[in-house]
């Protein structure tokens, strides 16, 4: 027994040197391991946000997340649904004429974006997908919704020639039922936490999903090719319309900045070009928004960040919510193993001067008044919004990727050095415990030899 006790410490204490040893050299491999950015773009630990997922759609893997299922307001990557629900629709056509109604004009806030579509213009699918997911149009959103709910315009019972004999709350009662179909093609995508009242994005009591969900829907929307090519336009013109006769009557550029500036512009190593998918800010959800690229080995990742920021402290001010995104979609080209080629430097695109400063992306907030009773906002729907508010900004206040399950290489303790120490500690005991039983049996065996 003495002989099978010396001989395991013996191979206990050899493990134990060995683990030791790698407890010293793993803490360097690892260092020399992490990724490795350009120098000037925020890290993964610099992006504060309520939620946010990278995604690997090629290998179907979640890379990196944070609250991923907790339910969120989302604002306007609300309208990746909107495209789905109706590109699924029997009689979805891209040159189908779809009717304006007057309620899908007016929006009581000024700022909220828009293509200054007329009541009674006519539009095709395509350029109102076009102001849809380049320019986030809220009025494209109800037009979409209207005409492809099955009550008004396009997709009803009525021809053409007998659009003015609808009733006047037609145009609304669509809009619901559109809406409804919206949740369920959410569910039949994959969705677990999401249920939207209205196309657009608007915050409300019942409108919120995830960033998982967001994740699903954008990997639909990326495979379906005629939505996936409105995702990656920077800039979009529709044709002349029965209200808009002259051509370039509105020239829109995608709220989207990766699609916009492109990846040479933002430095990337890994993605070969943007190709989605949708921004989003209201006052309650924050800045939103959903990144996708395609790496140069092909590999289709998406990023998706809700109520997200990075602070910079030298001018005390928020960089565009793109730089993190585009943060998340290197790490997670990295993590995938996706093949790294140097950037080319890229001259900075000319824009026309942007009106407000302050806005980043266009504001969508609910309209002031409307004639359309789901979306009138009395005294007491505003305290019940804001009983709302209370309850899920207690669930979500910001958290620091630094606390994330997985964080990104890290400055502390990794979880292979963790592994390390544990496996060390381990052996550290059992021999202990082996040297423990030693010293007792010796006892026992002098003892025993003295009594006899």
């Amino acid at each position: 027994m003495r002989d099978i006790f010396k001989n395991l410490s013996k191979h206990l204490i050899l493990l134990l040197i060995i683990f030791l040893s790698l407890q010293m050299v793993l803490p360097a491999m690892a260092s020399a391991d992490q990724f490795e950015d350009v120098p000037g773009w925020p890290t993964i630990e610099d992006i504060n946000a309520l939620a946010f997922s990278v995604y690997n759609a090629t290998t179907d893997e979640f890379l990196l997340e944070q609250n991923m299922h907790q339910p969120l307001w989302n604002a306007s990557t609300t309208k990746v649904l909107t495209a789905l629900t109706a590109a699924q629709h029997e009689k979805f056509d891209l040159d189908a004429e779809l009717l304006v109604s007057e309620a899908a004009t007016y929006f009581g806030d000024p700022a909220s974006a828009r293509l200054h579509l007329k009541a009674g213009e006519l539009i095709s699918t395509r350029d109102v997908l076009g102001g849809l997911m380049v320019m986030s149009a809220n009025d494209c959103a109800y037009v979409l919704a209207e005409n492809y709910g099955g009550l008004y315009g396009y997709a009803s019972e009525l021809p053409p020639e007998k659009w003015g004999n609808f009733a006047a709350d037609a145009a609304a009662n669509s809009r619901q039922a559109f809406v409804a179909e919206m949740n369920r093609v959410a569910k039949s995508l994959g969705a677990k936490n999401t249920n939207f009242d209205n196309p657009c994005g608007w915050d409300g009591e019942n409108h919120y999903t995830t960033a998982y969900d967001l994740t699903m829907m954008s990997k639909a929307l990326l495979e379906n090719e005629i939505l996936a090519e409105f995702a990656t336009m920077a800039h979009y013109m529709p044709e002349p319309t029965n209200m808009h006769p002259y051509g370039a009557w509105s020239m829109t550029s995608n709220t989207n900045s990766l699609v916009v500036y492109g990846p040479n512009f933002f430095q990337s190593q890994y993605i070969a070009h943007y190709n989605g998918v949708k921004t989003g800010t209201t006052p309650l959800a924050g800045n939103c928004l959903i990144g996708a690229g395609v790496t140069h080995d092909g590999q289709q990742i998406i990023a998706v960040i809700l109520g997200g920021s990075v602070y910079r402290s030298a001018d005390n001010s928020y960089v565009n919510l793109a730089l993190p995104v585009r943060t998340l979609l290197e790490y997670g080209a990295y993590l995938s193993g996706a093949e790294s080629k140097p950037y080319q430097e890229a001259p900075l695109p000319a824009f026309p001067p942007v009106l407000n400063t302050d806005l980043t992306d266009p504001t969508e907030t609910l309209p002031e008044e409307s004639d359309i009773t789901t979306e009138n906002t009395s005294d007491e729907t505003t305290a019940e919004t804001d009983a709302v508010n209370t309850t899920l900004n207690s669930q979500t206040n910001t958290v620091n990727p630094k606390e994330s399950e997985e964080p990104a290489a890290s400055d502390g303790i990794t979880r292979r050095e963790w592994m390390v120490i544990a496996l060390s500690a381990l052996i550290v005991v059992c021999v202990i415990a082996i040297l423990i039983v030693n010293i007792l049996s010796n006892r026992k065996r002098r003892k025993d030899s003295n009594e006899k």
